[in-house]
């Protein structure tokens, strides 16, 4: 069977099986109209200063990333600005490619070299937005007050005309006749001029673009609806007789000014990233400065900075321990419940929690540039990738404005001769009633507050895409160490049994600068503070530890041949003559078991996959109820992967750093020990609590976000159809569409709240 290779619209962004690279023949239609934007003069250009070196140094996000730059886009709203967006290299070809991240209203970009900013800033803003430059440590967040501040004084002005208006046309609909009701219909003719030349000016600018760009535009519509309405009730009042629709169409403009406003605050709170918050809140820190103790909130902590920790706090940022010993709970970052114990001058992580009553540390980095903060900025990124069904719901809501656009068009011209009045109003009222925000707002919403609850729940995800995938794996891999097992090395004994204090203090002198978890077992176990000085340790990754105690050279080794099948073993020598050996053990999680027989009682398949020696291998497979031929022991790193890609609609569970070959490989790789960055290099779900149970949780997240979908687009459809044809038969008025608008959208915002509550 040929393969079937999918690949992203030229234009919208898609995914599309065409060989021409377009989904549909729209977009290319679209896509041929879209030319560069030429290149403004410097003095005329507002945004010139951008383009000095000091400027890109401030703005720059880092040579790491994958984007350059990071632009705040004020009047972005609806899926047609992320489309129109992400085409800034059409428009200027010094950027390289452009993200837009919807929930914070931003624009990543990535330039090519001798780019202007001052240019990319101008394109923008013709666009239609108002571009701000983002800082790598900004907050979008005071930019959210600033455009709410805005959008809140359009409404209120087209709150009070279209109430005051509602009051002066009452007595019209009431019956009154003569120069009065001439002179309450001037009256609404004048307060309508604040809804006309301010409240709509958002309105204007979005249908101007859609004529320019020849995008689709929800704007287009409602601009055209308004002014229409605008203009016949002027001709009609000039004229002295006719329909006025100042009071309906003043109405409907502000219902959708609402509706707005709460899809961008929705926007804001539930599809912006909070993960900083919510391992912070409000926390402040004790910062000591000699003698003195001050208290700082934990986003004005800097370099250099003394910090005193106290039980439960998490550490805010890459830190050096300057007290003798700490216990951390590391379950952030390799998934163990148990915690870990570390020795003066080791490197402490961002997002560790202090189990000690207080600790002392130096602050090596702040938290933006630490493991943690990186790691949360690139998750934001890209955790709003585009997924399937959000391209489904994308398309369906550009092609549901076009539809609904033709049909209030041909309807009006058929209808006009019958009944002009009637053919206006049932137009208006189609056009206000289907308007496709909650259709296009509904996929991403759900997919954030997802993405959003995994987090909570102790998982970790790269994108929504992740959720999608997992609902089409059949087959489940799992290794061994760290994943079957508990992956806590502890010491079960040694020979000889009793090993004196003093060669324990040169054991855990050697083991200080260690990180190895046989390292952090033997601190767990013993607990001495006065070691001996070390001089040139040295450490040998997979082999072992060495180094100078008062002129005798000590070394620990690996014991790969050893007596004991079942338990790790490492060799102490001095002076090249063994003095002990120590054998460590690693129990089978409690959970392993059961979580085993659920799944496959589900009908999963399930393997293991492990380079551990096969006897342990088929030790652990035994406990779990895994089937003899599922089991593959003694492997590389490149014959787990090739087991792997045997079969198709796999995920691939096991440590991020020993399993990265097969978790790239795998269709879901989840990692569930070691360094939580490395590990999200490789896999696309990182566990931050122990044990096999936040796989299951994932599971059900996975479907429970497709339930959710599919009624979100249920009611979209089911809303836009019926309504539609309400509104043609003329059962709803522009003033009830006005009104509907608005609730549809809450609809979608309350089933997806629910249905991941």
């Amino acid at each position: 069977m040929q393969e079937l290779t999918l690949t992203n619209c030229n234009y919208c962004g898609i995914p599309t099986q065409n060989a021409d690279r377009y989904c549909c023949q729209a977009c290319e239609l679209l896509a041929e109209h879209l030319k560069a934007l030429p290149v403004i003069e410097a003095a005329k250009n507002p945004f010139t200063h951008l383009d000095s070196e000091d400027f890109k140094t401030i703005y720059f996000q880092g040579a790491k990333k994958d984007f350059d730059y990071v632009f705040y886009a004020e009047g972005l709203h609806c899926s047609s600005c992320v489309h129109l967006l992400e085409k800034l290299p059409v428009f200027y070809p010094g950027v390289s490619s452009a993200r837009v991240n919807f929930g914070k209203s931003t624009v990543s970009i990535k330039v090519h070299d001798g780019a202007s900013l001052a240019q990319i800033a101008y394109v923008i803003q013709e666009l239609g937005y108002k571009p701000s430059l983002l800082g790598p440590g900004d907050d979008p967040q005071e930019k959210f007050t600033s455009e709410n501040r805005t959008f809140l004084k359009h409404i209120g002005v087209a709150g009070f005309c279209a109430g005051n208006t509602m009051l002066f046309v009452v007595p019209v609909y009431a019956g009154l006749a003569g120069s009065w009701a001439t002179v309450f219909n001037w009256i609404s003719f004048f307060l309508f001029l604040p809804i006309l030349l301010y409240s709509a000016l958002p309105f204007y600018r979005g249908a101007w673009n859609s004529l320019k760009y020849k995008v689709v535009n929800v704007d287009l519509p409602i601009a055209i609806a308004m002014l229409s309405g605008f203009f016949m009730s002027t001709y009609n009042l000039v004229k002295g007789h006719g329909e006025i629709y100042f009071d309906s169409t003043a109405s409907f403009l502000f219902f959708i000014l609402c509706a707005r406003y709460l899809l961008k605050r929705v926007q804001q709170n539930y599809l912006s990233s909070s993960s900083v918050k919510g391992f912070f809140k409000n926390e402040k820190y004790v910062v000591a400065d000699g003698l003195e103790y001050s208290l700082i909130p934990w986003s004005k902590i800097q370099r250099g900075q003394v910090l005193k920790i106290t039980r439960d706090q998490i550490l805010p940022s890459d830190c050096e321990l300057i007290s003798g010993q700490a216990h951390l709970d590391m379950s952030l970052f390799n998934g163990e419940s148990l915690p870990r114990h570390y020795s003066q001058g080791m490197e402490l992580f961002a997002g560790t929690r202090v189990l000690n009553d207080s600790i002392f540390v130096k602050v090596a980095t702040p938290f933006t540039e630490s493991r943690l903060g990186k790691l949360l900025n690139q998750l934001d990124q890209d955790n709003l990738k585009k997924s399937d069904f959000v391209a489904l719901t994308d398309r369906l809501a550009q092609k549901l404005i076009i539809t609904v656009f033709g049909i209030a068009a041909l309807f009006f011209v058929v209808y006009f001769h019958i009944d002009a009045t009637a053919a206006f109003n049932r137009a208006l009222a189609l056009i206000v009633l289907a308007c496709p925000c909650a259709l296009a707002f509904g996929s991403p919403l759900t997919f954030g507050l997802a993405l959003k609850k995994g987090l909570k729940q102790g998982m970790l995800l790269k994108d929504s895409a992740v959720l999608e995938k997992l609902l089409k794996v059949k087959n489940i891999y799992f290794d061994k160490t760290g994943t079957l097992t508990e992956g806590n090395l502890a010491l079960a004994y040694s020979a000889p049994v009793v090993i004196s204090e003093d060669l324990q203090k040169i054991i855990l002198s050697l083991e200080a600068i260690s990180y190895h978890p046989i390292a952090f077992a033997l601190r767990k176990v013993w607990q001495h503070k006065d070691l001996h000085p070390v001089t040139d340790a040295k450490e040998v990754l997979g082999s072992g530890v060495s180094g100078i105690i008062n002129g005798d050279k000590y070394e620990i080794k690996h014991l790969s041949e050893s007596l004991h099948e079942a338990e790790t073993a490492i060799e102490v020598f001095k002076n090249h003559e063994s003095v002990a050996r120590l054998y460590f053990s690693d129990d089978l999680r409690n959970d392993s078991a059961s979580a085993v027989q659920h799944l496959r009682a589900q009908g999963f398949n399930v393997f293991v996959l492990s380079g551990d020696k096969k006897a342990r291998v088929q030790k652990v497979a035994e406990l779990c109820g895994i089937a003899k031929e599922n089991v593959h022991a003694e492997l590389f790193p490149e014959e787990k992967k090739e087991i792997l890609l045997q079969r198709a609609d796999t995920c691939m569970i096991g440590d991020g750093a020993n399993d990265s070959l097969c978790l790239q490989a795998a269709d879901v790789g989840i990692a569930m020990k070691g360094s939580v960055d490395l590990s999200l290099q490789s896999a696309d779900v990182y566990f931050t609590r122990g044990g096999l149970s936040p796989l299951f949780d994932l599971l059900k997240l996975s479907v429970r976000t497709r339930q959710v979908l599919i009624r979100n687009l249920t009611i979209s459809l089911v809303y836009n159809s019926v309504g539609g044809t309400l509104a043609l038969t003329g059962f709803i008025n522009p003033m009830v569409a006005a009104i509907l608008m608005p609730l549809s959208s809450l609809a979608i915002i309350l089933s997806t709240l629910w249905g991941l509550k």
